[in-house]
């Protein structure tokens, strides 16, 4: 191994590796640091020489890490947050802050968390600004370039880059019109559930998602609620199908529908009370297993700890507690 001398080490090329460890691909880490591909292949090949490695090799599913890039891969990581943490000040003020935070949430959570959460931040930082923006194919790498500040969703994997934090669990139930026959028997069994048209929950994302997911930018995230694979599972053993009445990506918009007319759908709990009197509806626990939905906060690992971003997960954590 050659000797590093580390007064001539650029930082720059530790921003280049970092990115190329969590991209997998040039193009995208030229995209992310805002250099073009001739740059970022230069840094690479720069930082080749000084460390006396490869780093990374081109394969069919992009730029591969070397046993040496995946063995100080996580230590550099966790080198770069320290640094940045020690030149960001330490002080932050909410009640004199101009900042703007930018967070990626979904229907559910802008119906269900937002409205507490906007209040309790506007209480705390009248100065501050907040923007909402929808989740879509770019939210991974939003939150990498510092585009969104963090997301609310329910997420699966993703790469080293993030950090998370479960602030609550969504249950599913079934919404029917407060005077549907299966409403009124007060206890939904499989054959009600097949002979009622559902409207089903989905998004401009639905024909990519497998088992309800979508992948990119090494961030999975859930975009259908609707737990179609179970539920033909359970029917299907029952000698019973399905009837899809309607598909439509707005939940709160499908629970409107359902108050009017004779189908049902599958929703999060908390939507349907909070619209359950409004709309006159009333939910039934699915006649099989349901299990529990995680919602999540999620963000860029390197930002989570400085003084803005622990103020703004603080109140977020505070708020889902009150849920």
């Amino acid at each position: 191994m050659p000797e590093i001398h580390f007064g001539a080490l650029d930082l720059n090329l530790l921003r280049v590796f970092q990115a190329l460890l969590e991209e997998r691909s040039v193009t995208r880490a030229g995209r992310r640091l805002g250099l073009s591909q001739s740059a970022v292949s230069h840094a690479l090949n720069r930082l080749r020489h000084v460390l006396g490695d490869e780093l990374f090799v081109r394969g069919p599913d992009g730029m591969r890490p070397t046993l040496r890039s995946q063995e100080i891969g996580p230590q550099l990581n966790e080198g770069l947050r320290q640094l940045q943490q020690a030149l960001v000040s330490t002080k932050f003020d909410p009640a004199r802050t101009l900042r703007q935070f930018t967070i990626s949430v979904s229907a559910y959570s802008a119906a269900i968390l937002m409205p507490p959460l906007i209040g309790a931040i506007r209480q705390a930082a009248p100065g501050a600004e907040v923007r909402l923006k929808r989740p879509g194919p770019s939210l991974g790498e939003d939150l990498l370039t510092g585009r969104v500040d963090l997301a609310i969703g329910s997420f699966g994997r993703s790469t080293p880059g993030f950090d998370r934090q479960t602030l609550f669990s969504e249950t599913m139930v079934w919404a029917f019109r407060a005077d549907h026959p299966a409403a009124r028997s007060g206890v939904l069994t499989l054959e009600a559930l097949a002979a009622t048209p559902h409207v089903v929950i989905v998004s401009g994302e639905d024909s990519e998602a497998v088992d309800g997911r979508v992948n990119e930018g090494g961030l999975e995230r859930r975009v259908i609620w609707d737990d179609r694979e179970t539920i033909d599972e359970v029917l299907a053993r029952a000698g019973l199908r399905r009837k899809i009445g309607l598909a439509m990506p707005d939940p709160h918009g499908a629970l409107a529908v359902v108050g009017l007319c004779d189908m049902a759908v599958l929703a999060p709990r908390r939507l349907l009370t909070a619209f359950a009197e409004h709309y006159q509806l009333k939910s039934l626990e699915p006649p099989y297993r349901a299990p529990p939905i995680p919602i999540e906060a999620l963000w860029r690992r390197e930002t989570g700890d400085s003084p803005p971003m622990a103020w703004l997960r603080g109140v977020i954590r505070a708020v889902a507690a009150d849920l």
